[in-house]
């Protein structure tokens, strides 16, 4: 078992036994001297980890110092800043794998393949509550999520002889997402511009669904009216009418509009060598997930706090209709909307080394080598994304910070 001071006493411990076999079924007689298959490997497990993320005296009532407004003088004193959960404990996960690794040809192509289900139970989640309390939401263990998918990878040595060899790695991996339950009192949750549901995926986006601009002609008063601007004009932007009410809120017509979860990720690589020269590249890709992209909505709603988006050099005017670009409108909007969640799918070369071993002996340390190389990082992406990286780990861009692409040179010196 294993212990966190994160959690209460009386549920500071936590048990995660687990267990695993496999079977080497190149051994058995049935595939002794076979000149095909050189080793073939049937695994299976099954185990329990702990998640204890939650920082330090979240079971606790914790106080810092606030400022308030008393007898018209600002005063300094002890605030509440973090309510009490002494029924924290342990996020657990189960796990259940299979799979297999087959190598064939005297292991000049090989194969590795595993199945798994992951079930994730007592969610450690900042969960909404009352006004009332002081608190927009209180950390708590609700709920169950569960990770299946599928993992396959294949590695091969298409040409290996004294002054020539080539070798080929790919992988491709799928990871299904679902919440399967929030305990007795909630379907779902908003959190900022998420929802958590039932039967939807951990980071699903939550906003209304853009419908084009408002064009000269169009009646008015069939044009849905977003609750932030009533009275609708030529030029606003448009809003599908979720429920056909005829007016556009956050309550009742905003729909799932993607997830950070990709359908599939995948990569490959490969080295090529001639003689003591070699070349090595690895690319990454991700298909299928989105992002908010905060930052674009930010620099395509004028203010006068930030610079604005050269898109609104093409926004609607009654002279150059857009059907895309609304026309400039002071109005501030917090809501999210489908124009500014973006397909976040991409193929990067992550690496790429050019090495080369000098043909330099050392009389008195034969074994010494020296290389030198020169690598690049991170050198292209294709995506459509907009925004600066479509490699985000959270799915929004606030406040991030793109990949760097980086060149470096260098010698390696071995013995």
């Amino acid at each position: 078992g294993d212990g966190s001071s994160r959690f209460s006493k009386n549920h500071k411990w936590g048990y995660f036994p687990s267990v695993g076999f496999s079977w080497n079924v190149d051994e058995e007689s049935f595939l002794k001297g076979n000149n095909v298959i050189s080793d073939l490997k049937l695994r299976g497990s099954i185990g329990t980890v702990g998640n204890q993320e939650i920082g330090d005296y979240k079971y606790e009532d914790t106080y810092q110092k606030k400022t308030y407004s008393f007898n018209g003088q600002l005063v300094t004193a002890y605030g509440r800043s973090n309510p009490a959960n002494e029924n924290l404990k342990w996020e657990q996960t189960v796990q259940y794998n299979v799979g297999f690794d087959l190598n064939v040809f005297h292991g000049r192509l090989g194969f590795v393949g595993d199945v798994y289900y992951k079930k994730t139970s007592d969610l450690l989640l900042n969960v909404p509550v009352e006004i009332t309390t002081g608190f927009s939401s209180v950390l708590r263990n609700v709920g169950n999520v569960t990770n299946k998918g599928v993992e396959f990878a294949v590695n091969s040595s298409i040409v290996e002889n004294k002054d020539f060899g080539w070798t080929l790695s790919a992988n491709i991996a799928k990871n299904v997402n679902e919440i399967t339950n929030l305990g007795e009192s909630l379907d779902y949750y908003l959190s900022g511009n998420s929802i958590v549901q039932v039967g939807e995926s951990l980071g699903s986006f939550y906003g209304v669904v853009f419908d084009g601009v408002v064009q000269s002609g169009d009646d008015l008063t069939k044009v849905p009216s977003p609750s932030w601007k009533p009275a609708v004009a030529y030029g606003d932007a448009k809003y599908v009418d979720q429920d056909k009410d005829g007016k556009i809120s956050q309550e009742n017509d905003r729909v799932v509009l993607g997830s950070i979860q990709p359908d599939f990720t995948y990569g490959v690589s490969t080295t090529i060598r001639y003689k003591t020269l070699s070349l090595f590249a690895a690319f990454q890709g991700s298909q299928g997930n989105e992002i908010y992209n905060s930052l674009r909505q930010t620099l395509e709603t004028p203010t006068t706090s930030y610079n604005l988006s050269s898109v609104l050099l093409d926004r609607w005017t009654a002279e150059r209709p857009s059907t895309t670009v609304p026309k400039a409108n002071a109005t501030s909007v917090t809501y999210l909307d489908s124009r500014y969640v973006e397909d976040a799918s991409f193929f990067r070369l992550k690496n790429v080394t050019l090495s080369y071993d000098l043909p330099v002996k050392i009389a008195a340390a034969p074994s010494t080598k020296f290389r030198v190389f020169a690598n690049a990082q991170n050198l292209f992406t294709i995506t459509k994304y907009k925004g600066y990286d479509p490699e985000i780990a959270n799915g929004t861009d606030a406040g991030a910070y793109p990949t760097a692409r980086t060149f470096s040179f260098g010698v390696n010196v071995s013995y």
